[in-house]
């Protein structure tokens, strides 16, 4: 496999490329799917495959390419606390973090919020409450289907996952209080990660009963991403639990760092699988039966374990991993990936012709299906996806980011104490979504 791990410190506070590059491939996977059910590629229901070939490919990709998404949010945001827990670190100031969150997740969601149902869905506009229920991100409790926001179900989710964790962690925090070996520490604090992922199988199974129907109002809440969460978090204390032991790095961290690109085939191997839809129909975009949404509800996580995993720890290299998601084009779609996973949808409307603007009601997607087909749509998605949001990125996005993180460090620097004379100042790790994707 030719690979070669590289020395570099434990706690490494710049910016992995490869997290980009991941994201942009997840990005581009979740985009080819929707656009290969909507160009009639993928089969539905009745209707059969446009091209079986390339249908089981796509369909391979659903749900695991939304998986990474959720694991690196959990990974990445849960590592400071996993510090302050397990090394006794400084407990990162909830306001900061929460504002944060909010400034790198809400612009741009807003942005297509306005968007969509001001030119796509304004003659279903009935008073505010229709404008500000997404704006709120509460249409998936309040269900109400808005063209153009199809995919974005899954903002609300991680917002509300952003609440919950540091509520979480301290819950964690507590539960590891009073031990001092720490990977007696981090057993313990796995506890309510496994109750998470356990609970999220749970409602898996109870949305995808047959008595449920197809798409029950209960499919848009965020119980049934709270295992890809609780994953990524169980990685962060992984990772922190090697930077207080070097040399005695826990056994699948170790594994991961020496051979990436072998975690990487064990993906490849798990989306093969898929790609066969156990329980299910190779080719279809169908709603899942219990058999088939149990079994890939695992499968997300293991795919989303060894295709993120690698990449998180320092020094890690493989020459095929790097080429794929560290090359300048990745990383520069991972920094956008976020907006390209928002606009996706929009813009197969807009391709359409069909909403408000263009004086029609928003057509459903399963009766615009196989109207252009997947080689014209698949061009237009990725154009005008990768230009909205590269225009969303650096109009809005990013501004709002940086201003919020100046404010933050301001607050966290007014907070600190006075160090010590002789004292090393205390290490920060670089907010993973100053120019991060999405999640």
């Amino acid at each position: 496999m030719n690979e070669k791990r590289a020395a570099a410190p434990a706690h490494q506070t710049k910016r992995v490329g490869g997290l980009d590059g991941v994201r942009a491939l997840c990005a581009l996977g979740v985009a080819g799917v929707h656009t290969s059910f909507a160009a009639g590629v993928m089969g539905a229901y009745v209707a059969p495959p446009g091209n079986e070939f390339l249908a089981t490919l796509l369909a391979g990709m659903r749900p695991l390419a939304l998986g990474p998404f959720f694991v690196l949010s959990g990974m990445l945001l849960y590592r400071p606390f996993a510090r302050w827990t397990l090394g006794g670190g400084t407990r990162p100031r909830i306001g900061p973090f929460l504002a944060k969150r909010l400034a790198r997740l809400w612009p741009a969601y807003a942005l297509l919020a306005v968007v969509c149902v001001f030119l796509l869905n304004y003659a279903a506009v009935d008073g505010p409450w229709y404008v500000l229920r997404p704006l709120l991100m509460l249409q998936v409790y309040d269900y109400t289907w808005i063209a153009g926001m199809d995919p974005a179900w899954t903002v609300p989710a991680e917002m509300q996952y952003y609440l919950a964790l540091p509520l979480i962690a301290a819950l964690m925090h507590k539960l590891a209080k009073g031990v001092a070996d720490p990977v007696r520490k981090a057993r313990r604090m796995l506890v309510p990660l496994v109750l998470i992922t356990a609970g999220s199988a749970v409602w898996t199974w109870w949305i995808h009963r047959p008595e449920m129907g197809v798409y029950p109002e209960q499919y848009w809440w965020p119980l049934a991403v709270g295992g890809a969460f609780a994953l990524g978090m169980g990685m962060a204390i992984l990772q922190v639990l090697a930077e207080l032991r070097p040399g005695r790095e826990p056994f699948l961290y170790r594994i991961a760092g020496n051979h990436p690109l072998l975690f990487w085939v064990g993906a490849l191997a798990i989306y093969a699988f898929n790609c066969s839809q156990p329980f299910g129909r190779p080719g279809y975009g169908d709603y899942e039966g219990v058999g088939l949404a149990l079994t890939q509800y695992f499968l997300l996580l293991g795919f989303s374990y060894l295709m993120v995993m690698p990449l998180a720890i320092p020094g890690a290299k493989s020459r095929v991993v790097d080429a794929i998601v560290a090359n300048p084009v990745s990383r520069y779609l991972g920094r956008i990936s976020y907006g390209i996973y928002l606009w996706h949808f929009a813009v197969m409307y807009f391709w359409f012709e069909t909403g408000s603007v263009f004086g029609t009601e928003p057509g459903m997607m399963n009766q615009l299906r196989g109207t252009i087909g997947f080689p014209e749509l698949m061009t237009a998605v990725l154009a005008g996806s990768i230009l909205a949001a590269t225009l969303s990125h650096y109009l809005v996005e990013r501004p709002v980011v940086n201003a919020v993180g100046r404010w933050a460090a301001r607050k966290q620097a007014a907070a600190a104490p006075a160090p010590a004379p002789g004292a090393v100042p205390e290490q920060r790790e670089r907010d993973p979504y100053t120019v991060a994707g999405p999640r």
